[in-house]
C-alpha cells in the first residue's frame, strides 16, 4: 500500500488541508492519507483549543472519504512528538508499505533543521504541496472571534462543531 502522512495542529481543520490531501492522494496514487494532529507541536505554542476538540473536528472533516483516516497517536503521547518519531511509529505498523510524508512547500527549506532530519529522510519519502492562500487556520479563528462567516472555508460539520462548543471566541 501507498500511505501518506499529513501532520499539523489542524486548529481548525479547513478545506485547504483537505484539498492538499486529496490532490496529493490523487497525484501520487496514495491508497490512504492519514491525518496526524499534533498534541503539543514542537515548532509553536500549544494551541488553546484542546486536542480533543481538534481531533473531533478533524474526524468530522474526513468522514465520508474512505481514503482519509485520522490517527490520534501523537496526541496520546502527551508530549512534544517529532516527525521522525511519528514516521517511525507508522513504519513499525506498516513495514512493507510505501510511506510518504506530505509537507508544505514552504516547510521544505526548513527540513534540514528538523530534529533527526537525516533519520526521517531514511524512513519515508517526502511529497511537497503548495499551500492554498485563501485558507489559514489563524484567519478562520479570527473570523469566528469577530462573528464573521467561515462558510466555505471549513466543512459544515466543522463549522457546527465550532459554534456548538463555542471555540475560538477569545483572542489568541
Amino acid at each position: 500500500m501507498r500511505i501518506a502522512l499529513l501532520g499539523g495542529t489542524f486548529n481548525p481543520v479547513h478545506y485547504g488541508h483537505l484539498l492538499i490531501a486529496e490532490a496529493a492522494r490523487e497525484s501520487y496514487r496514495f491508497d490512504h492519507v492519514v491525518f496526524v494532529p499534533a498534541g503539543l507541536p514542537p515548532h509553536k505554542k500549544p494551541p488553546r483549543t484542546s486536542a480533543k476538540h481538534r481531533l473531533a473536528m478533524l474526524r468530522l472533516a474526513v468522514r465520508g472519504n474512505p481514503a482519509f483516516t485520522v490517527s490520534d497517536w501523537e496526541i496520546r503521547q502527551g508530549r512534544v512528538v517529532y516527525s521522525y518519531e511519528t514516521v517511525e511509529h507508522f513504519r513499525g505498523l506498516r513495514p512493507k508499505d510505501s510511506l510518504h510524508f506530505i509537507l508544505g512547500s514552504d516547510s521544505l527549506k526548513d527540513l534540514p533543521r528538523w530534529k533527526e532530519a537525516r533519520r526521517l529522510r531514511s524512513l519515508c519519502r517526502f511529497v511537497t504541496m503548495g499551500r492554498l492562500a485563501p485558507f489559514a487556520s489563524r484567519d478562520i479563528r479570527r473570523r469566528v472571534r469577530t462573528h464573521r462567516s467561515i462558510r466555505y472555508q471549513v466543512p459544515d460539520a466543522v463549522e457546527r462543531y465550532i459554534r456548538q462548543h463555542r471555540l475560538y471566541r477569545k483572542p489568541e
